[in-house]
């Protein structure tokens, strides 16, 4: 039971963390002030590495639990899940579109140099939001607690 819960809880501390993301990411572009831009990009990481610690640690717990017909090719061919193989999709579809943006992002010190990747971020960071709104969807789909009102609370607030 041990890694189920960890799994559950993981997963959706790693979606809070990423609408906390989400919400400092938008307040960051919109803001002018050197230093109040500085604070909210740190906010706006820190919450993002977190989250991405804890999808780390929701993937592999889910992956582990024995309990659960779900094998690491799920990474690869979500449809091929024995369980709910849709909701994995999606899920593995969130997952592809922040670590996308992430390996951007960490990248973007040393490719800001070149015009056609500055030009084109946004457009690649995007893809950090399509897997925080899918990261959503999975949660409503594949949760053994998305019909519990404690988590259906956490869900809509994201």
């Amino acid at each position: 039971m041990t890694l189920w819960y960890v799994a559950r809880a993981a997963g959706v501390v790693a979606m809070i963390m990423f609408t906390v993301a989400a919400a400092v990411g938008i307040l960051t572009s919109g803001n002018r002030s050197p230093e109040r831009r500085f604070w909210l990009q740190y906010v706006h990481r820190s919450a993002a590495v977190t989250g991405l610690v804890l999808l780390t640690a929701h993937v592999i717990a889910v992956i582990a639990d024995a309990n659960v017909d779900i094998s690491p090719t799920v990474l690869l061919w979500p449809f091929g899940s024995g369980y709910r193989p849709f909701a994995m999709a999606v899920g593995a579809l969130a997952l592809y579109g922040v670590v996308l943006a992430t390996l951007a992002g960490a990248a973007r010190g040393r490719l800001a140099q070149y015009a056609a990747f500055a030009k084109y971020w946004r457009s690649i960071h995007i893809a950090a939001s399509v897997g925080w709104l899918l990261s959503i969807g999975h949660a409503l789909l594949a949760g053994t607690d998305r019909g519990t009102p404690w988590m259906l609370a956490i869900t809509v607030c994201c």
